[in-house]
């Protein structure tokens, strides 16, 4: 069963708040893009393929947000 968009945002909304918490933890690219990497792949498994694109978009926008080179593809 598929995530709803409004928990979906919730989910996403606490990856925001918390890169900055992640790139401390993590101070290698290498480890914090793998873990940011699980953690955005765990949001898109719980969504539905309707919602697909609209994830992709959001972490899209997270990554520009904090400066952070990352694919939403």
């Amino acid at each position: 069963m598929s995530t709803s968009r409004q928990d979906l945002r919730g989910l996403l909304s606490r990856v925001d708040a918390s890169v900055s918490l992640l790139h401390t933890k993590y101070p290698r690219d290498r480890e914090f893009f793998e873990s940011i990497d699980g953690i955005f792949s765990d949001v898109l498994a719980q969504s539905s393929r309707e919602d697909e694109d609209w994830v992709y978009g959001m972490i899209d926008w997270i990554c520009t947000r904090h400066c952070m080179p990352y694919p939403a593809a």
